[in-house]
């Protein structure tokens, strides 16, 4: 597959090579969605449940960076560009859910 640098739509086939990476990411902010509901203390459910999930999925991200790298090493250096916009997503949930309570 040839990758372009600017495509941030991925179908379930594409993200083979890092998919790794994108469960370990998805496992995380499933947790993270979970312990929002049980631990979180401040705003409605919802509200609760996104942030944490949001916060967990750039935690996630850092994970899964070691899961890739151990599970198919060398795949992160073949798929930059997967592992980048994966990267720029999970970031920018992460800075959200620290921003969120500011924003609101």
């Amino acid at each position: 597959m040839a990758q372009s640098d600017y495509s941030f739509e991925y179908s379930w086939e594409d993200l083979k090579p890092v998919r790794p990476l994108f469960v370990t990411m998805l496992v995380a902010q499933g947790l993270g969605l979970l312990a929002g509901l049980v631990f979180g203390r401040d705003g409605g459910w919802v509200e609760r449940a996104f942030i944490w999930g949001a916060f967990a999925t750039f935690l996630g991200y850092l994970l899964g960076l070691w899961v890739q790298a151990v599970m198919m090493p060398g795949s992160l250096g073949r798929n930059r560009a997967m592992v980048r916009h994966l990267g720029i997503g999970a970031t920018f949930f992460g800075i959200f859910a620290l921003l969120f309570p500011w924003l609101g």
